[in-house]
């Protein structure tokens, strides 16, 4: 199966292609149509490119789709440090190499000003560590509440570090929502927490079982 076979669009395969991804993994081929159906989505797999990928690929496409009029940040992704966040941050420099779309990544550390008048315009795609972005929020230097996809990555360690930063952040955004869910296990606590966020989603391991959250 081609990328092309899972409905994405030209910018975002040849993007694909020039990184050395010309082709989709077994897991994303069941990730990706669910998060482009605007899926709420679980899902299990090790940290690493495939994981990125999986999400950043489908989640550009919908931005690209539709064009809303403000000028707030629409995808929020949450990550549990600075590395990780670059990380991220890179991912998705390479999937907008073709399309007109803006991420920034927020962290531990001062912000210059660029990275603050970034804030104020709209943003695309915002990917933080929990603590940095509770505490710009509290300063006013940005709004949260025209959020429409949240993307918690690695949500067994926010879980375990972050607990109250992530749910005073979430007590912020809109409640329609699509929520994406990434662990490296599904422990008893992701599961607890994905229960409450997911409404209607799918649960998708790397070994191949995939059935519908309850």
């Amino acid at each position: 199966m081609s990328f092309k076979n899972l409905n994405l669009i030209n910018p975002i395969i040849r993007a694909a292609t020039e990184a050395g991804c010309p082709m989709p993994t077994e897991l994303q081929t069941r990730i990706i149509p669910q998060i482009l159906n605007g899926k709420d989505v679980l899902c299990c797999i090790a940290r690493g490119t495939e994981r990125m990928t999986s999400f950043t690929m489908p989640v550009l496409q919908a931005l690209k789709k539709n064009n809303p009029d403000h000028n707030e940040t629409r995808v929020l992704v949450l990550t549990p440090n600075k590395n990780t966040a670059l990380e991220i941050e890179d991912n998705f420099k390479i999937y907008t190499k073709y399309l007109p779309l803006s991420q920034l990544s927020v962290h531990e550390g001062i912000l210059n000003g660029t990275q603050l008048s970034s804030l104020r315009r709209r943003l695309d795609v915002l990917i933080a560590t929990p603590e940095k972005l509770l505490e710009l929020d509290e300063q006013r230097h940005i709004s949260l509440s025209k959020i429409e996809v949240l993307i918690l990555d690695d949500i067994e360690i926010l879980l375990k570090d972050n607990t109250h930063e992530l749910k005073k952040l979430i007590s912020k955004l809109p409640l329609k929502r699509q929520n994406i869910l990434f662990s490296s296990i599904i422990s008893p606590e992701v599961t607890t927490f994905a229960d409450k966020m997911i409404d209607g989603g799918v649960e998708i391991k790397n070994t191949n079982v995939y059935s519908a959250v309850s």
